[in-house]
């Protein structure tokens, strides 16, 4: 809800906070003495548009702040973040704080900011769409959309609860739609598709011709490197064959004289058995090398066929790598993908076909469910009518007739000659006639602003428990009516009340006495100039005394306070003389609770 409504600078305001709490909030006042001014700055808060002249003469900028007390799930906190905004502190009791602060420079200039961040007017506007109606501004009236009534329908039908038929129905919605989506985006690019199926073949067919192994360019590149030096490397072979065992002063030569040399000393001196050792092993090797060394010069015959063949092979693999990735890893990786994917393109047509039976059979089920909806609809359209009827009846309003016109659905799909949107087989809008003979319109197109804020009491008391929005402000509401009439507005403002907080500006004493909270607005004059102000009437005396103002003007009689007591209690439901403060009523438990 609202809580606080602070304004500075603002037209005759110099400054004013206005704290507000649950059930009925009323405003009252002498004609005049700024009592729309309140409801201007709530404009403001809302993202309303402003210029200069709205300046008191004298101040630099206008502010407006407003705190608003919201479930820290509302989607307003969830908009802001998504715009860049950080998150709320969360109480508690699960209730988070949103502080709108509106500043209007002399210059022209606005600002705006949430919970001490700059954001647009754009931004600001969007977030807070659906928290407050205001009925005296149509720009701020969520009813006034046209795209909110079919949530409100199924809200009042009931239809929208967990496991109920909305629910049903948008479940095989969802999934007829998946269904639809896979099957247009096989059916859209068949030709393409085809293109992309001849284009994978040929490249596939290239790769296959040329069959390249996993690690096939590293052994070729090793092979070419010893074929391409044959020569050079015989020619080391026998070099070191000659120096290890074939010539005279060869490594092995040199090894039996030293063995010769220690034979008698080792019979000498046992511990010459250890290098004895070493040194017959040694002449063993260089034997074993130089056979070796023989053999590997013997098998180097330079073969100029199998070069070519080895350059030809790695001429071809370098090709498939440049044109399928940059590698033979890559490239072999490329022909498994393209097997792959023409693999799926040939396998399309049979998942056409499937489709096409997943498809009926989904779209029977949506079909099922749409029409249990539109039932359901109905029911609710003619009842949500007639209770509407009943309030507008109440409200001198008996000749104006609504009408819940049930329309084609957006974005639909053609299921079986039916058209199905995302929520259900059709839209709604909520359309009125004012008068005997003229056609239902939109609401949005309803002229006279006391007639549209009667019209919408009416609506909102039907859909009291249904209408997201936290807080009602009603500004022209008992504009030309009086009486038993005013009497009816007031008991459907406070019955209202008791499942959203509402702000009322009004004139009619009738309405003034529901109040849960009443504030009074006056003009003060202080230095030569006039400032508005808004005073909370706590005290008994000073709500019967305002109340008798209303009723007899400037000279309040003693029989204007004995009415004025009167009104008050026969709104709370009290005999006349009943004790209690402040309320006006009976305070309902949700109101309680919420003072609480």
């Amino acid at each position: 809800m609202l809580t606080t409504l602070r304004i500075q600078g603002l037209a005759v305001v110099d400054e004013v906070e206005v704290r507000l709490g649950p059930g009925l909030n009323v405003l009252t006042g002498e004609t005049g003495a700024g009592k729309s001014l309140l409801v201007n700055a709530l404009h403001l808060v809302l993202g309303g548009r402003a210029g200069s002249d709205v300046i008191r003469e004298g101040a630099d900028e206008a502010v407006v702040e407003a705190l608003l007390e919201l479930p820290a799930s509302h989607p307003a906190f969830g908009r802001l973040e998504a715009a860049g905004l950080s998150p709320p502190a969360v109480g508690e009791d699960g209730t988070a704080e949103l502080l709108i602060r509106r500043v209007v420079s002399r210059g022209g200039r606005s600002r705006a900011f949430a919970n001490g961040a700059l954001c647009t007017l754009g931004m600001l506007e969007g977030a807070l769409r659906g928290v407050v109606d205001l009925t005296g501004q149509h720009e701020h009236v969520s009813l006034l959309d046209a795209a909110t009534h079919l949530d409100l329908l199924d809200a009042f039908g009931a239809t929208a609860g967990p496991g109920g038929p909305r629910e049903r129905y948008r479940a095989a919605f969802a999934a007829l739609s998946a269904l639809v989506r896979e099957a247009r985006a096989l059916a859209a690019d068949e030709e393409e598709r085809a293109r992309r199926a001849d284009y994978l073949a040929f490249q596939l067919r290239e790769l296959e011709e040329v069959d390249p192994r996993p690690g096939e360019d590293a052994a070729l590149e090793a092979e070419r490197k010893v074929l391409s030096s044959a020569a050079r490397l015989a020619e080391a072979a026998r070099g070191a064959e000659a120096l290890a065992y074939g010539e005279e002063g060869s490594a092995a030569e040199r090894l039996g004289q030293a063995l010769r040399s220690l034979v008698e000393a080792e019979s000498l001196d046992p511990r010459l058995a250890g290098p004895v050792g070493l040194l017959r092993s040694a002449a063993a090797e260089a034997e074993e090398a130089a056979r070796e060394l023989r053999g590997y010069a013997s098998s180097l015959g330079g073969d100029p066929e199998r070069l070519q063949a080895v350059d030809d092979r790695l001429a071809a693999l370098r090709a498939v790598a440049r044109k399928h990735g940059g590698s033979l890893e890559q490239a072999l990786g490329r022909r498994e993908a393209m097997r792959a994917e023409l693999a799926r393109l040939a396998g399309s047509g049979e998942r056409r076909e499937a489709l096409r039976r997943e498809i009926d059979a989904r779209g029977a089920e949506a079909l099922g469910a749409a029409a249990e909806l539109s039932g359901e609809r109905q029911r609710a359209a003619r009842a949500f009518a007639k209770a509407v009827a009943r309030e507008l009846g109440a409200l001198a309003m008996a000749r104006c007739r609504l009408e819940v016109a049930l329309t084609e659905p957006e974005g639909a799909l053609e299921v079986s000659g039916r058209r199905l949107g995302p929520s259900g087989g059709e839209g709604a809008e909520i359309l009125i006639a004012p008068n005997p003979g003229e056609p239902a319109r939109p609401l949005a197109r309803i002229a006279s602003g006391g007639e549209l804020s009667r019209v919408l009491l009416a609506v909102k008391r039907s859909l009291a428990r249904a209408d997201p929005v936290a807080t009602y402000v009603f500004d022209e509401v008992d504009g030309g009516i009086g009486g038993a009439v005013a009497e009816a507005v007031g008991r459907a403002l406070a019955d209202v009340a008791r499942e959203r907080q509402v702000l009322c500006v009004t004139h009619l004493p009738q309405v003034a006495a529901f109040a849960d909270r009443h504030c009074r607005v006056e003009k003060r004059v202080s230095g030569g100039r006039t400032a508005a102000w808004v005073v909370p009437l706590e005290a008994e005396d000073d709500r019967r005394a305002e109340v008798a103002r209303m009723l007899a003007g400037q000279t309040v009689t003693a029989s204007a306070l004995e009415h004025a007591a009167a009104l008050i209690a026969a709104a709370r439901g009290q005999p006349q003389g009943a004790g209690g403060r402040g309320g006006g009523r009976s305070v309902p438990r949700r109101v309680a609770a919420a003072r609480a």
